[in-house]
């Protein structure tokens, strides 16, 4: 019985290993959306055009693997925002939209499963 629980207890480990690290509860999607000048900083730091806060380099860092994965290891919440985010973004600053393709898919590989992840 004692082997069967520690298996288990290193199995939920492992499986919890597999997501990235959740999201701050306080950070609102809307917020960064309706805010020019947070958007502006944000837009900067992930384009590799100004500084980051440490929060937001954590999250940088994981948008290559994660267009690249098709979002696996994200978190149901992390998918939400994601999606919030980029809808707003194509929809009220297009031009911002293009730069994130061309910065992080350059190639267009991943503009399809993107477009399907979108509008799951």
């Amino acid at each position: 019985m004692k082997l069967l629980l520690v298996f288990l207890g290193l199995f939920l480990a492992v499986l919890a290993q597999d997501k990235y690290e959740p999201i701050d509860d306080s950070f609102d999607a809307s917020e960064v959306l309706s805010n020019e000048r947070l958007l502006k900083s944000y837009t900067k730091c992930l384009l590799n055009q100004g500084p980051c806060t440490a929060e937001l380099k954590k999250i940088k860092d994981k948008i290559p693997e994660a267009l690249e994965t098709h979002c696996a290891k994200c978190t149901d919440k992390q998918k939400q925002m994601a999606k919030q985010l980029a809808q707003g973004i194509k929809k009220t600053h297009p031009e911002l939209w293009d730069e994130f393709i061309t910065f992080y898919d350059p190639q267009g590989k991943y503009q399809t499963s993107f477009k399907d992840f979108l509008e799951s």
